[in-house]
């Protein structure tokens, strides 16, 4: 078998040995679209699992029939937020200075493209009434293989390395930088995929890789609603 079964990346682009597994005190519960699950290139949700010990994955479009998960969103020994945008978002830049959480946070992650992210906000109602918290993004993605639909767009590594950045900004996690780790796999990550695809035949991409700056961006997304605002 040509797959390494843990991070479920072919063997030649394995990252196992760059994973340096960590605890927080936040929990976090990523929400992994059917189509990122199925991913053997850089599949960022699935290594930032592996990374952070208290993490949990599920799979699926709609999560309100999903006991586990369910479950878990109840969970009273937490203090619950989900990582997306709103307008009543709690920033986590400054809104723990005078709203310090009770009990330990647990952060809901939506891993899948925006456009997918956006169909699970709607059909899992559950999380219509969770409270949201955000960021200031302080950078841009460096994401090189992949087009974000507009600026201050991350993928799911990026955004919880931001999250993670900040509860230690508040005092809210004392890791020490270990989450530098997520950005050390991630980025090889990317690089491997842009070797792989200079290799003729390697079957990675159909056209020439190009970067970000280079490509155009699609008129589509100028027009279209990005993110879910609820019902």
């Amino acid at each position: 078998m040509n797959l390494c079964l843990t991070c479920r990346r072919r063997i030649r682009t394995c990252v196992c040995d760059h994973l340096k597994p960590f605890e927080t005190e936040t929990r976090y519960l990523i929400l992994m679209h059917p189509m990122e699950h199925k991913k053997e290139k850089v599949g960022t949700g699935r290594f930032t699992h592996l990374i952070l010990k208290n993490s949990r994955i599920f799979v699926g479009i709609n999560f309100d029939q999903d006991k586990d998960f369910q479950s878990a969103l109840c969970d009273p020994d937490y203090e619950t937020f989900l990582l997306y945008p709103g307008d009543d978002a709690l920033e986590i830049e400054n809104g723990f200075a005078e709203r310090r959480p009770s009990r330990p946070l647990q952060i809901i992650v939506i891993d899948g493209t925006w456009p997918c992210a956006k169909k699970m906000m709607k059909l899992t109602t559950t999380l219509h009434e969770t409270p949201r918290l955000s960021f200031t993004p302080g950078k841009t993605s460096e994401f090189k293989i992949k087009h974000q639909p507009m600026e201050g767009c991350l993928s799911t590594v990026e955004s919880i390395y931001q999250v993670i950045r900040g509860l230690n900004a508040a005092g809210i996690e004392k890791t020490g930088a270990k989450e530098e780790n997520l950005m050390e796999v991630f980025r090889k990550t990317v690089e491997q995929q842009i070797e792989c695809a200079k290799e003729p035949g390697d079957g990675y991409r159909k056209k020439p890789f190009s970067l970000p700056e280079e490509r155009k961006t699609s008129k589509k997304w100028s027009k279209r609603l990005l993110f879910f605002r609820g019902l």
